[in-house]
């Protein structure tokens, strides 16, 4: 779903940093950045023609071209990963167990990472519980397992 798109149109609605074009292939809304419509007097009516990956509700625009042949390169910021960690670095569960155990639970076999946290099946008071502990070891979530 992260193919480079080109969309040309006319302006019918602007909507912060976000347009919504009415072209030959029908309406779509595109997105222009945080920082890509500063410096820009668009408005409802200016026909605009963008390139840019197409996601399942818009088009992140990369490139902008105005009616007068004016053409601008949009630069997205790098999102740091949520967790700090790049994409597949490995994260040791020690934290993790450790944080459980001296909440008062005993665990229940071994962690099972999931992309954003641990969970793990524990007992306390002789009830059975699954937590979500943060990739940084603090327990997020906990819930009554059956």
């Amino acid at each position: 779903m992260n193919e480079t798109v080109r969309a040309s149109g006319t302006i019918w609605g602007v909507f912060g940093h976000r347009l919504a074009l009415d072209g030959a292939e029908g309406r779509v809304l595109v997105d222009l950045g945080p920082t890509g419509i500063e410096g820009l007097d668009l408005k409802i009516g200016d026909p605009v023609s963008v390139s840019g990956q197409r996601k399942p509700s818009e088009i992140k625009v990369t490139g902008l071209t105005l009616a007068d042949g004016t053409e601008r390169v949009l630069k997205w910021p790098d999102r740091p990963p949520r967790d700090g960690l790049k994409p597949g670095e490995a994260v040791d569960p020690a934290p993790a167990v450790a944080n459980v155990k001296a909440a008062g639970y005993v665990a229940e076999g071994p962690p099972r990472r999931k992309p954003k946290h641990f969970e793990i099946t524990a007992f306390k008071d002789g009830k059975r519980h699954e937590l979500h502990v943060g990739l940084d070891g603090a327990i997020r979530k906990i819930k009554a397992a059956a």
